[in-house]
């Protein structure tokens, strides 16, 4: 994982959130983010507010711009290793960009959810081998787990996108898309570039 990606998505919205999770023996493990997603800080001491500041360069005046708030892990969050209830997820490297975002759809249980392709940036050293599954919060909420191999690497939270405007855009776009798949062949640049006869008398 890329840290120095955890804290520029940290930076951008200015926001940066560690949380505490405490293993049965309590043993402290921190997690970091900007609340929309969080990484396991591996390797670090146990930080607080001020720590985190130091550790990070936060200087005092950027401070002043900045959220830094520390936390225990929210009880219905699971960012064990494993879960019993936990579903994998089909990842067909598909994304959309909306409104200067890119999402990526997933298919869950609760029905399509879509994540901001961004929260995956500090797993790109690791992305051929990393494997998204669904989680369930105790209400029945899902949310988006990513794993190398058996290690979790990353809780992301679901992006709120789906709204009637949304939707609608989504028909109109698939709507022109059936239009061109199913008009007969016409003659087009691209197949006049491929001919080699582009320009040409």
């Amino acid at each position: 994982m890329k840290l120095k990606k955890v804290t520029s998505l940290c930076n951008k919205s200015k926001c940066y959130r560690l949380y505490d999770k405490i293993d049965s023996t309590g043993e402290i493990t921190q997690w970091l983010g900007d609340g929309f997603a969080i990484y396991p800080l591996n390797g670090l001491p146990i930080l607080d507010e001020e720590s985190l500041c130091a550790v990070f360069d936060i200087s005092e005046k950027q401070r002043e711009n900045i959220s830094v708030r520390r936390a225990a892990m929210p009880d219905v969050v699971n960012a064990d290793d494993t879960d019993p209830a936990e579903r994998v997820l089909k990842d067909d490297d598909f994304s959309i960009i909306y409104g200067g975002t890119e999402l990526k759809p997933l298919n869950t249980r609760n029905g399509i959810t879509f994540i901001q392709s961004k929260y995956l940036s500090p797993l790109e050293d690791v992305l051929a081998v990393v494997q998204l599954y669904e989680r369930v919060t105790p209400d029945g909420i899902s949310y988006i787990v990513a794993k190398t191999g058996l290690l979790i690497a990353a809780v992301i939270f679901p992006y709120k996108v789906v709204n009637e405007t949304f939707v609608t855009r989504l028909e109109e776009v698939t709507r022109e898309c059936r239009r061109v798949l199913d008009a007969p062949p016409a003659r087009t640049l691209e197949r006049d570039t491929e001919q080699g006869n582009m320009f040409q008398e």
